[in-house]
């Protein structure tokens, strides 16, 4: 299934759900009393509105720690659609635990805990799918039309047509989203840009095969093994042992040694 927008990582949508979310079930179970939840919130006798205080509370905190660590491991998750899901579900299952012990403590003696946790749970479901569903929703939108927006149009000259060792075609990239090229043994790894979103291409070649079509197109060689955009380079530094690495404009690209052979040549570009 395909994978979920970056989008979803970022600080807006983080702090927008978990300040949303909880504001949309106070108001909802207030103005509109779902399921008869009053009756449920009723526990312990007139403790309607302190129950309801309380459980607006555990949705905003679980809410709060769920996005939070969202975002927070957002260099290191990269979920699709389906564990996006599984994640929102997990959501709206802690939450109802955590609703369970005040609620458990109010029904003691005419409700078990079990049914009483059972309840927490499809009540939380039932109302919260509305705002969870909603706001993924407005996000993803949010991510299409910019994508429609910046979508650029592709200038058949950029075109870099990759051929295997058999000379049959396996991928066209545009110059301008490749980020770099690396050799190893047999095999080529191309490292590109689409839409926005990090992949790699392993063709079965000799980086001497593609070497003349990818000095046409304006990638350079900074190492034996590598070829790269220079477009794409932020700066060139030397580590603490004095070797030099070309970083790119994408934090989650690796530095790319560049050797002295290359060296002046790489940089005089920048």
């Amino acid at each position: 299934m395909k994978t979920l927008a970056r989008t979803f990582y970022k600080i807006q949508p983080t702090v927008m759900f978990f300040t949303v979310v909880p504001v949309f079930y106070f108001l909802f179970v207030l103005a509109y009393n779902p399921f008869g939840i009053s009756d449920f919130l009723s526990a312990g006798q007139g403790r309607y509105t302190l129950n309801l205080i309380i459980c607006t509370l555990i949705v905003l905190g679980v809410m709060a720690v769920s996005r939070i660590l969202l975002y927070l491991l957002r260099r290191l998750l990269d979920l699709n659609w389906s564990l996006y899901i599984l994640w929102c579900t997990g959501e709206v299952v802690v939450i109802g635990l955590f609703m369970s012990i005040p609620m458990g403590i109010g029904w003691a003696g005419v409700h078990t805990y079990f049914t009483t946790m059972s309840l927490c749970v499809l009540y939380t479901a039932g109302i919260l799918v509305f705002p969870l569903s909603i706001l993924s929703m407005a996000v993803q939108l949010h991510v299409l039309g910019k994508q429609a927006r910046l979508a650029p149009t592709v200038d058949e000259r950029t075109l870099i047509r990759f051929y295997d060792e058999q000379k049959r075609l396996k991928i066209v990239l545009s110059s301008e989203a490749i980020l770099y090229i690396e050799s190893e043994d047999n095999y080529v790894h191309i490292t590109y840009l689409d839409n926005g979103r990090i992949k790699e291409y392993t063709l079965r070649s000799s980086m001497r095969a593609l070497e003349d079509a990818l000095e046409r197109h304006g990638l350079v060689r900074c190492h034996r093994s590598f070829f790269l955009n220079p477009a794409h380079v932020e700066l060139v530094r030397k580590d603490a042992i004095g070797f030099a690495l070309a970083q790119l404009d994408r934090e989650e690209v690796k530095p790319i040694p560049v050797s002295k052979r290359y060296y002046d040549a790489l940089t005089a570009l920048l």
